[in-house]
């Protein structure tokens, strides 16, 4: 037939046609912003006029050809911001290859054309849709390269136009298809809240990506660390410390490559570009160290957790149990893929040895995992200093100061621990002094309530050992337990000034329902604190306790003030202590009145 003729011949009318479209936006790039609408309707035109010579042939060639047609229509009209007539065109693309998605020629605008269609329904926030024709594309792939295992065929070539040397062959278009297939569904993924997938996907476009550097040699190195480290992230939140573990050491290896690539161009001072390329590398060198801490972190504490309820265990079914058995220090995997960087391993084990992916049982195991920590936050220091980034120095800080506090669980000693704790409260205060609470009013809210929970935890130790000892406290301790509820006291108080509260048409104040928990909270650890502090003098015990009945007093009046919260309130075991401290501490300073005046 003529039209096929057409689409064959190497002077072929179509092909003249596509070759117009070809540059009319290859001068796109470099024409005035204002006449690129003008240009793509035009090119749009071209495109439909083939349109309407392929539609009289039959043939499977020009069906391919009339749904490449449709794909490139759509894809214009997508960037001209008409996505309906965008999505109808890209569903006629599909439509017209159901009979040849699988074949050399078809291959490449099926997949694209369901790569499009997810993308549009993605942008609408259609993210089911999204996600069937993405997986569409991905199943077409897998058949194309599993079951037909022919060489796909260039989608230009199918036009009549020869494949220009040095672009990408239709081999490497099929696998940029298809990362970009990985890539939409782990975004479509993400957005469903599906995050065992969206870590998957993350996975597989990254694995994509590593294979096809060999070809087209465009890797963005840092770019593909920072992913790598973020996929560690869910690994983690889900306890799969091997998983996690493999990619950070991934994004480390990736990093170092680069490091070297950096390294044979020059230094910072060699020009501005390589200057930036430096600052980019540091900055991302900083953030994966990030990530290698918040692991460690995570291990600590998922350590400790699963000791704690060990020990609940054995204290309920009174069965001694070995925890030092070795099955029990390995992580337990639960059924699914076990995603790797195969071709990166063999690098990688220099990497992984520096850190285990094992549960810790003891100190011994605990403190490898603390000072890799401590290390890790160091570096991470040097590119987020307190002078250029305090918001970052601050939480970096904040970080090491969860890593000491997960350390001295696992330290007996109990000198140590509050060592331990003290070292904390040196590095937040130091902090805490240095940001400006107005301008840093988050990050100060933060550390207040860890310092105060800090040094309530040393004086819980304190009390515990004085307790224990069943000996009368000497002055030393008792000054010392004093100054330690006082500086929580402070703390806490601190946070609590920060504190906004709204006020009703009928007077009532309120905290926002994002602050309400924590404000009420800190009210009642307060009054805690004011009742742990041991002294002598009647009239001093008499201040404390009427303190601590002001905290609980709050607590109790905001409940009953609000009884539109009390539903939500009422869950909380510290709502009905402080009713019953507002009660009973009352009777208890009447007491050490009378008491005061019978003196």
């Amino acid at each position: 037939m003529e039209c096929l003729e057409r689409v064959n011949h190497p002077g072929s009318w179509v092909k003249e046609k596509y070759q117009e479209v070809q540059q009319l936006l290859e001068r796109e790039a470099k024409s005035d912003p204002n006449k690129l609408y003008e240009k793509k309707s035009k090119a749009v035109e071209i495109l439909m006029e083939i349109l309407e010579a392929l539609t009289h042939c039959k043939e499977t060639l020009c069906t391919v050809a009339a749904a490449i047609t449709y794909l490139n229509i759509g894809i214009l009209r997508a960037d001209m911001e008409d996505t309906g007539f965008a999505t109808e065109c890209y569903k006629k693309c599909i439509d017209l290859l159901e009979d040849s998605k699988l074949t050399s020629e078809g291959i490449l605008p099926a997949i694209s054309g369901n790569n499009q269609l997810g993308l549009i329904y993605a942008q609408r926030g259609s993210y089911e849709e999204a996600k069937d024709f993405l997986k569409q594309a991905e199943d077409l792939y897998i058949k194309f390269i599993e079951d037909i295992r022919l060489d796909p065929v260039h989608m230009v070539s199918i036009m009549g136009i020869e494949e220009i040397e040095g672009n990408l062959c239709a081999k490497s278009i099929l696998e940029k298809l298809h990362t970009l297939t990985l890539y939409y569904l782990a975004q479509v993924c993400r957005e469903l809240d599906d995050k065992c997938n969206f870590a998957l996907y993350c996975h597989r476009t990254l694995s994509k990506q590593l294979s096809q550097n060999k070809i087209t040699q465009d890797l963005d190195y840092v770019d593909w660390a920072l992913n790598a480290a973020a996929i560690s992230q869910y690994f983690i939140e889900q306890d799969k410390f091997p998983q996690a573990r493999h990619h950070l050491a991934a994004a480390s290896c990736i990093l170092e490559k680069y490091s070297e690539i950096l390294k044979a161009k020059g230094t910072k001072e060699t020009s501005e570009i390589i200057a930036a390329q430096y600052e980019n590398y540091d900055h991302g060198s900083a953030n994966i160290a990030r990530c290698w801490a918040k692991y460690g972190i995570a291990l600590l504490g998922a350590s400790k957790e699963r000791l704690m309820k060990k020990a609940e265990e054995e204290d309920q079914d009174s069965k001694p149990a070995k925890v030092v058995d070795e099955v029990y220090k390995y992580s337990q995997i639960e059924t699914m893929e076990d995603p790797r960087f195969v071709d990166l391993e063999p690098e990688l084990e220099s990497i992984t040895n520096e850190v285990t992916d094992m549960y810790l049982l003891d100190f011994n195991d605990a403190r490898p995992v603390f000072l890799n920590v401590r290390k890790w936050l160091d570096k991470a220091k040097e590119y987020y200093t307190f002078e250029n980034h305090a918001s970052d120095y601050a939480w970096i800080i904040q970080d090491l100061s969860q890593a000491y506090k997960y350390l001295a669980f696992f330290e007996d000693n109990e000198d140590r621990q509050a060592r331990m704790h003290k070292r904390r409260i040196d590095i937040l205060e130091e902090v805490i002094e240095g940001l400006c609470s107005r301008f840093y009013r988050i990050v100060c809210r933060e550390i207040w309530i860890e310092l105060a929970e800090t040094y309530s935890e040393i004086l819980d130790l304190k009390i515990d050992r004085l307790q224990a000892s069943n000996e009368r406290p000497t002055v030393h301790v008792i000054t010392k337990i004093e100054r330690l509820a006082r500086s929580s006291i402070k703390h806490y108080q601190s946070y609590l000034n920060s504190l906004e509260m709204s006020k009703s048409e009928n007077g009532v104040e309120s905290f926002s329902d994002d602050l309400l928990y924590p404000a009420l909270y800190t009210y009642f650890h307060v009054g805690r604190l004011y009742n742990k502090i041991i002294t002598s003098d009647v009239q001093q015990k008499i201040e404390n306790m009427q303190n601590s009945v002001d905290a609980y007093s709050f607590v109790v009046n905001y409940y009953d003030k609000h009884p539109e919260k009390q539903k939500k309130l009422e869950k909380y075991e510290f709502i009905k202590l402080s009713k019953e401290f507002v009660t009973l501490l009352p009777l208890t300073i009447d007491r050490l009145k009378q008491q005061q005046i019978n003196q």
